[in-house]
Order: structure tokens, then sequence, then C-alpha cells
């Protein structure tokens, strides 16, 4: 997901997951996974060592917690066609489970892909995020404000160096899913990585997270006066500018009058993503879409609201076909918001992210395919 802070009364990218749901609106239908009865796959947990540093006293280490379905039966003799799944920003379990405050838990739906393609003969990986489920912050005394976006990349590319080692994987098959911010994290690794075999892109940005961010504050002020709109802009990008620069904000860009606003606002809400921020803002989103080589299939909620297909879904389309990729496409599902949950032909919203609703029938079968395809048999 895409996180959103209040900063001056704007909207920031943060954690949506901690909005406060609409009176009347019904929790999830499910805070917990469970294996359904039916299912034709197993599911055990599984810890992945990543080395965040290597010492003359040996590795600095901590483990990521996750778990992997693997299909049932012998399987092919060079192993199954297998999937890692890259969550979007927030914390998130292995499931997409995600904690919302006051006690209360929302259901990304994110298992309901899992056991899809799992169901489809799929080994499947996924992860706690850092800081929830099984998986700590990172090695003992981590600050989470020095975890940037970088860090979260270098954990995904653990998992994948994980499963490209398995002995029930077929390193030829192995491809990638990534959401929201995994829909970024995907295409990086596959950059890297010849070997990864696909990757699925839902719900993600086609720009940098700087445009993202500015145009969704812009977009919240339409209301305000010109005046006020203007200064809050200015004010909002001077925040920014500083965590790219990595410098202290000029608190008195707005007058001395509102430097204390300002600077509290850097102290208490801008500090806890300064190292993200930081490190986004230095990405060149469109060249790291060039340098993907294997298929790619974009996927877009017509309905979000967080990315968009006319600003990202289609910028990805033209920067992934500006590259050596062969084989991509891209599909704008009608009514689906961010989660690819349908919105009953109301407007997304943040609060009906806690409606009890399922992930699209038709996007999973769509998923499901993409991947048969491409993984052909062995």
């Amino acid at each position: 997901m895409i996180r959103c802070h209040a900063v001056l009364g704007l909207i920031l990218l943060g954690n949506v997951y901690a909005q406060a749901r609409e009176p009347g609106q019904p929790e999830p239908g499910r805070t917990a996974y469970a294996l359904p009865e039916d299912a034709n796959f197993t599911i055990r947990d599984v810890g992945i060592e990543r080395i965040v540093a290597v010492k003359k006293d040996g590795a600095v280490s901590f483990t990521i917690a996750g778990s992997l379905r693997v299909p049932e039966g012998a399987g092919p003799d060079a192993g199954w066609p297998a999937v890692l799944w890259i969550s979007g920003s927030g914390s998130q379990t292995r499931h997409g489970f995600a904690p919302a405050g006051g006690g209360r838990v929302l259901d990304a739906g994110s298992w309901e892909i899992h056991d899809a393609v799992a169901r489809a003969g799929f080994v499947v990986l996924s992860t706690d995020d850092r800081g929830v489920g099984g998986t700590p912050l990172g090695e003992k005394g981590a600050d989470p404000r020095e975890i940037g976006y970088d860090e979260l990349v270098g954990d995904a590319q653990a998992a994948l160096d994980w499963l490209f080692e398995r002995e029930e994987v077929d390193g030829e098959r192995v491809f990638l899913i990534g959401h929201s911010e995994g829909g970024l994290t995907a295409p990086l690794l596959a950059s890297r990585e010849e070997a990864v075999a696909g990757i699925v892109c839902m719900g993600a940005m086609g720009r940098n997270l700087w445009h993202v961010t500015y145009d969704q504050v812009a977009a919240t002020m339409k209301h305000l006066p010109e005046a006020m709109r203007e200064a809050n802009l200015k004010a909002q990008e001077e925040l920014m500018r500083a965590c790219k620069e990595d410098r202290e904000p000029d608190f008195e860009v707005l007058g001395k009058a509102a430097a204390p606003q300002l600077e509290a606002t850097w102290k208490t809400k801008v500090a806890a993503v300064k190292a993200w921020w930081h490190d986004y803002f230095h990405l060149d989103v469109p060249a790291i879409h060039r340098s993907v080589a294997c298929p790619v299939f974009i996927a877009q909620g017509e309905k979000d609201f967080q990315t968009r297909a006319d600003q990202d879904a289609r910028r990805i389309l033209t920067n992934v076909a500006g590259g050596p990729c062969a084989d991509l496409s891209l599909r704008v599902y009608a009514d689906l918001d961010h989660l690819f949950k349908p919105c009953g032909g109301k407007d997304s919203t943040m609060a009906m992210y806690f409606t009890d609703r399922r992930v699209d029938a038709g996007f999973l079968g769509d998923v499901v395919a993409w991947l048969q395809r491409r993984a052909g048999a062995r």
C-alpha cells in the first residue's frame, strides 16, 4: 500500500491502513489466514537470512519470516514454477493482514492471490514485512527511521535468492508479483536478475514517488483559497526536497511565524519516512522499467485513487516498451480499487478498505492464466 501522513493539514504518503473506518461499516470478514479445507497445496513457515552487513567478526543479519505454499504431489522433474509475492508499503503480514490501530486488522486480500496461484501449481513465497508477524525491524537495535526503500529492496532480493535455491523450485520459472510499492520493486529486481521469468505489476507507480506524493497533496487542496494552497504546496515541496538532499529544511520558507509548526511537522511526521523518501526520490523510474527484458503484466484498478491508469499504469507500459521486453500487456479493471476489490459502482475511499469484500475473481483468473502461459509445461 501507499502511506499517508498529515502534514500542515495535507495528505502525504503513509500507512492508509491506519485510517479510521466510517461509522456503520462492517469489519473485514477475516483477521487471520486459514488454510482452505480443499487446498491442493501445503503451507509451512520458513525463515530467510537477511545479511545487512559483513564485519571482521562475521555477518550482521536477521531472519525474515514467511510462508511457503507448495503444490501437493511429486511435481515436475525440474521442479515447480514459483512466485515471490512482494507487498506494498506499510506494515503487512505474509498473508496481507495489516494492523490498523485500536486492535483492528485490515484484510488486504493478498492471501487470496497466493492461494489462487498455489492452486494453479506454483510454489508461492510470501513474507512478513519488517516489524510485523515474525520479522523484526532488522538486526538488533535497528532504528526504523533509518530503514529506507533500498533496505526493503534488499529484503526482497534476499527472499528471491532463497527461492531460487529451493530444490522444489524450477529456477527457470520463477516469477514476481508486486503490489503497489512492490510493483516497482519487482521490475527493479527483474532488471538485475536475468533469471526472472516474468513479473506482474499490480497498482504500481509509473512515476517517481515525488510526483505521486505532490499530485496527491495538490488534489486534496483544490477546495482551499489559492494563497493557502500555494503556501502549503511550497512547504510540502521544501520538506520533500530536504529529504532528497539529505539536509534540514528551511523552516522559515513560509516566514518566521510558521517556522515552529513546520519544524514540529518535520520532527514528528517526516522523520519516520525521511530515509524512505530519500531513496525513492533518487530513483530513475522510467530507466528501471526500460531495463526489464522478461514478460510483464500490468494490472490496474480503474477506481484506484492511489495510483492511476493514465499517470501510472500506461506510463509503465510506455517505459517498458522502450526497452528489450517483447511480451508486455496491460489490463485496466473497471470498478476495482487499489486492492483489486470491487467498489460496487461507488468511488473508492480509504474507509472502503475496511469493508468486507473479496479480491475480484476475474482478476485472479487473469493473473493465474498469464502465469500458466508463461510457465508452460516442463
